[in-house]
This record gives structure tokens, sequence and C-alpha cells, in this order.
């Protein structure tokens, strides 16, 4: 563990609870004197209850705090897009040290953000991200800010801002917010949905006003792209809310909604819910089976005619009779949240296998190729092995070597082998550290024929491993390795004949130095600090500095985003 002997840290960079001691030291005589004519009876007990000193702050805090003074410096000087992210994290880091200064830091981060002009993707990433974080801290520095954020961004996180109305009961602000959006944009369901959700029988004059908007507002838009489900949509509205609204107005919703998709052919849609699970041909099936019910008690005739032109829904409306209230039960009335969940699925026809295009999207495999055979052959035999894993570790070493290196190309952990034999290891960490240890050693060699990527998540999971078995030395040879891994990732972000385009703070080696920081800084603060110094970039060694002193400070890690972006692909995921 590094020790300090000496160590200053400007004042900025101290939570508020530090300051108080070095006020009062700072104290004149003469102020010292006046506070000293109290009352005897003061005096006695404040010998009785001796002043509370503020705490002190550790030798990792000193070094925390230092290090975030250091990154903010640093995030201040990068261009918009890194100077977003970087007063970003600080500011997260903050939020619960010191709520002014993280205020004061997120507020920068927006206003970096909108310098950002050429990456729409990164700009609403941030910006949302932003948000969320600000949100707990100063609603009115959201609303303040939110009309210049990007489209995508003041939709859900003016959802979010309604939902807090709704639930306080202030309807008069929930209401301007959601007019206010709708001004720039396409009505937002979803906020009006919550806030009539909310509203007492007496206001029926404004469901019936927000109603009257949505259906104006889809009409005069166009919905040519994506799928449009759930209850953030007009569907949604019409659904929930037609039994109280005039029947003219709801119809004239359903018109419009089947109008707009019966043309778009080439959208397939699947759900699974609750209830469930359906699938349809095309958009138009899914927004016919969502609204045949209401449309029965409205116009029983029209719906029997559109019923007998897709005979197709009328199985799925026989074993779902209320349509997606079957499928996928609505939260109980009065803005209650609900207690089900659902899943929403869906993919698009020319998705299919043809020339010119290798399958769908996400490496799906249809069911029995014999890609999916393996896969799931492979999963059923980690599950046994999994079982067996704590009771004899030995014949479960054994039957992982039957499983595959490595399976398919997908991203994050793909390898049968290794996930079996890292189940092996946790489950005899505690009770078996022997059996631990050779699973893990198993595991070394098993990753070793992996891509760089695919190794990072194996090697700092064994690295952590290793220091809950109090084994400090593997630890550290197994960081190192995985060091080692970084260095190679950071060359291929980097080369310059196909460069990773992504924000560097998203980089894979960005990631994968994060992770075995986040295991290094379990073991020595001094060299953590010196593997920071040898980041030569420097936006990664400040994401990787700000990591380590929210690691210090005991703070959780947040999620992290990966993005790769080369040429017009572009991909993206989260990890832990």
């Amino acid at each position: 563990m590094l020790h300090i002997r000496e160590l200053v840290i400007c004042a900025a960079a101290l939570p508020p609870f530090c300051l108080g001691s070095a006020q009062q030291a700072q104290q004149s005589p003469q102020e010292t004197s006046r506070a000293g004519n109290g009352s005897a009876a003061a005096r006695k007990a404040s010998a009785a209850e001796p002043a509370k000193e503020a705490p002190k702050l550790t030798e990792e805090q000193k070094l925390a705090f230092q290090t975030l003074e250091t990154s903010e410096g640093a995030a201040r000087g990068f261009e918009a897009p890194m100077r977003s992210y970087g007063l970003l994290q600080i500011g997260s880091t903050f939020t619960t040290l010191d709520a002014e200064r993280a205020r004061g830091l997120l507020r920068d981060a927006f206003t970096a953000s909108l310098e950002i002009h050429d990456d729409d993707d990164t700009k609403s990433r941030l910006q949302q991200e932003l948000f969320q974080t600000l949100l707990p801290l100063s609603q009115d520095d959201v609303e303040e800010l939110l009309p210049q954020a990007e489209s995508s961004v003041r939709r859900p996180i003016t959802d979010l801002i309604v939902g807090r109305y709704a639930e306080k009961k202030q309807f008069v602000k929930g209401l301007e917010l959601v007019n206010q959006l709708a001004s720039v944009d396409e009505f937002p369901y979803g906020s009006a949905s919550r806030l009539m959700d909310a509203m007492p029988p007496e206001m029926a004059a404004e469901k019936q006003t927000l109603f009257t908007q949505a259906v104006s507002s889809y009409k005069s838009h166009e919905h040519t792209q994506g799928v449009f489900i759930g209850s953030n949509t007009l569907t949604g509205m019409i659904t929930r809310f037609a039994a109280t609204m005039p029947p003219k107005l709801v119809l004239m919703g359903i018109d419009e909604i089947l109008s707009q998709t019966k043309a778009k052919a080439d959208q397939e849609v699947r759900l699974a819910g609750p209830g469930g699970s359906a699938s349809f041909a095309n958009q138009y099936q899914y927004q016919l089976f969502s609204l045949l019910p209401t449309l029965r008690r409205l116009d029983e005739s029209r719906a029997k005619q559109l019923l007998d032109d897709n005979q197709a829904l009328q199985a799925q409306l026989q074993q779902f009779p209320e349509g997606m209230n079957s499928l996928m039960p609505p939260p109980a009335p009065g803005g209650a949240k609900g207690t089900t969940t659902s899943t929403m699925v869906r993919t698009s026809t020319s998705d299919r296998r043809g020339p010119g295009n290798p399958g769908p999207p996400g490496g799906e495999v249809p069911v029995g190729t014999a890609q999916d055979y393996i896969r799931r052959d492979a999963r059923q035999k980690l599950q046994a092995i999994s079982q067996e894993a704590e009771s004899d570790p030995v014949q479960a070493i054994a039957h992982s070597m039957t499983l595959p290196i490595e399976l398919d190309d997908r991203p994050g952990k793909s390898s049968p082998r290794a996930d079996a034999l890292e189940s092996i290891a946790r489950a005899n960490v505690k009770k078996n550290p022997g059996g631990a240890e050779a699973a893990l050693a198993e595991l070394r060699k098993a990753i070793a024929d992996l891509p760089p990527k695919k190794q990072v998540p194996y090697l700092s999971s064994a690295a952590d491993l290793y220091l809950q078995m109090e084994d400090t030395d593997k630890a550290d040879k197994v960081v190192s390795e995985g060091f080692k891994v970084a260095e190679k990732l950071l060359e291929g972000d980097a080369n310059p004949d196909s460069p990773n385009e992504a924000l560097k703070a998203w980089w894979p080696s960005t990631d994968a130095y994060r992770r075995f920081i986040e295991v290094e800084a379990k073991i020595s603060d001094r060299a953590t600090v010196a593997v920071l110094k040898e980041i030569k970039y420097p936006e990664i060694r400040t994401t990787e500095s700000i990591m380590f002193a929210r690691s210090l400070l005991g703070l959780p890690l947040k999620r992290f985003v990966v993005v790769e972006k080369r040429g017009h692909s572009t991909s993206a995921m989260e990890t832990n």
C-alpha cells in the first residue's frame, strides 16, 4: 500500500466535511476570546462533551481527491467529446461527496457536449447519462438544460421528469413539460400516459385534451422507420384509456395507426410477456392484434371485417382475447407500478439469408443448424459441470476439457471451456482453494489461443479469484499478463490503417485497462499509479485515473460502454 508522508491538496478537491476543521484552525484570537466568554454552564458542558472533530482523510482518500483534481484539469483540456465524458465521470464521483460541486461539473459536461457536431450518437449517449446523473441532484437544472439537448435525449428524460411530477400529483408542471416537448417534437405518449394514470376523476377534461393532442400529433408525423411497441406509443394510450375517451376520437386514432402501418410489410414482430408469446408477419398485423379488442367494443362489424381479412390473427386473438393486455398485462390503474415483466423482440424479414446477407443480426442462428446443436450441447454440459464443481472439482475439470475452447464470434465471454473452468474456480474459492487453483491454472492455459478481446474478462476474473484466495503473487502475475493484452488491444484501436473512431474512453483497450487497474488497485496503490503513468494516451489515462479514484473512495464502479466504430460499421456493448 502506498504511504504518503506529505501531500498538498487544493481545498476544492476536499469534500465539505474536511473543511470545517481547517476553518476552525484559522479563527482569529479575538474570535476565540469571544467564544470563551460564554457561561460557566456552557464551559462545563463543553468540558463534559468535547467538540467533535471533523473526520480526517485517510491516505487513500487524499490520493483519490488528488487524482480527481488532476483528472479534472486534464479533462478540461480535451476536445469536446472527451471533455464532456471526463467531467461527467468526475461529477458522477462527487454526487455523494459534494452535491454542489457535482452539479457544476455536470453542467460543464453538458456545455461541452453541445460542442460535439460530427457524432450524434456519442453526443446523445453522453447527454442521456449526464441528465440521469444530474436529475437526483437538481431537477431544475435538468429542466433548464433539456431544451438544448438532442431530440433523442429529450423524450426519455422528459418521461422521467413527468413520472416524478405524476408521483407528486404536480399535474400543472407535468402538463407544461409535456406541452413544451410536443411543441418541438412528436407528442410524448408515454409521459402523457403517466400523467393520465395519476390524474383524479375530476380531471377528465385534462385527460381528454391530452388524448386529443396525442391523436393529432400522430396524424401529423410519419412513422415509416422502426417498430413502435409498448406503452410509450399512441397504440398504448388507446388500449389503456379508450374506455374513458369519446368513441369518435378513439376510432380516429385507430384508423390513423392502421393506415400508416398497412403499407409496412417488411417488419416481422415477435413478442413475449407474462401472458405468453406471439409473432406477427408485419407491423400492421401487430397493430391490428393490439387494437381489435378495442375496435370490437366500438364498431363490431368493422372489427369482424378486418379479422376476416386477416385470418392469421384469429388463433392469436382466441389465445389472447384482449390483445396486448392479455399478452402483457398493464399496471394497475392509478399510477401503481406493475409487477410483471415483458420482453419484446423485433426483426425485419429483410434480415433473412440471401445473396449479400449472411444472416440475422446479432449472430442469431435458426434452430436446427449444426451450430445451434453444438451450442445447446455445450450449454447442457456446462450446467452439468457446474453442478459437480463443488462436490468433485477434479472430475469437473476433466469434463471441462471436452468443451470447445471457442464457440462463435460473439462479443464478450464465448468460450464454453473457459466458462466451465471459471465456474469451478468460483465454486471452490472458499471451501477448496486447491480445487479453485487447479481450475484457474487450466483456465489460463485454455484462453491463451483466444483473441485478445476475449481473453480480457477471463483474465480479470482469474486475478480477482486469486485475490479472494489471498494469493497476491499469482493475482499480480495475472494482472501483468492482462496489461500486456490491453496493450495489444490498444495497438488495434489506434491502428492508423483502420482506427477505432469511437470515443477513446469507450475503446475495448480502455475497458481492458479498467478491469486490470481495478484489481491492481486492491494490491498496491503505488503499482497502480505507476501503471497509469505508462498509459500513453492522456484520454485513456484520465479515464482510468477517475476509475482508480472511485475505487480508492470505495465507490462502486459503473457499467462501462465498449464501442468499436470503423468506417460504416459500429458495435456497442455494456460490461460490468
